[in-house]
């Protein structure tokens, strides 16, 4: 995963931690302007910021921005000096970044069209592990904790936070279903 940091160009202490924690290009003003002129290629998986550097990222916004990615606090890629050297570890280790719309569907991007059937099927495995760690409070349309009609129940270890998953490549009109019986997705802790 190739991951662009934007950290003023005055912090070379951090500037070595981060270049070390894994990412791929680091910069302040100079990052910003080689982009701006389309000298660096924009062929990063994830930018990661601190703030101090948000105001100057508008510069650029219009070019990050409808490739998904322009830094910002809802995709948890806004950092303090301090923390953006384990945001840099924790990106560079493969985490999936997801999002749920207001019916509980998760959107996440699992792979790539150059993975093989395998790796696509342990990326779904993991994640629908992830989700099954995190517990999530309410799940599946009309089913809230606690409640009668087969929402989670305390103690219950073989609840599903997920009743079907699709998949679809980023930019076709179908999908395809996923039987999850052919997918062994029990918690691996």
């Amino acid at each position: 995963m190739s991951i662009v940091v934007f950290i003023s160009d005055n912090d070379t202490e951090t500037i070595a931690k981060v270049k070390a924690a894994g990412a791929s290009h680091i910069g302040g003003q100079s990052l910003i302007e080689s982009i701006q002129s389309g000298d660096l290629a924009l062929n990063f998986d994830r930018a990661l910021a601190t703030p101090e550097m948000m105001p100057s990222l508008s510069k650029i916004a219009r070019v990050l921005g409808p490739r998904g990615l322009m830094p910002n606090a809802k995709l948890n890629a806004i950092h303090s000096p301090d923390k953006i050297i384990d945001a840099v570890k924790a990106e560079a280790a493969g985490m999936v970044q997801f999002r749920t719309d207001k019916n509980g569907i998760i959107h996440a991007g699992i792979g790539k069209g150059s993975f093989k059937p395998e790796q696509l099927q342990d990326n779904i495995r993991e994640f629908m592990n992830t989700i099954h760690i995190a517990k999530p409070e309410s799940f599946g349309k009309g089913k809230k904790k606690g409640s009668k009609k087969g929402g989670s129940s305390v103690g219950n270890k073989n609840v599903k936070y997920y009743l079907k998953a699709h998949l679809t490549s980023a930019q076709s009109k179908g999908s395809i279903n996923i039987d999850l019986r052919t997918v062994d997705v029990s918690p691996s802790c």
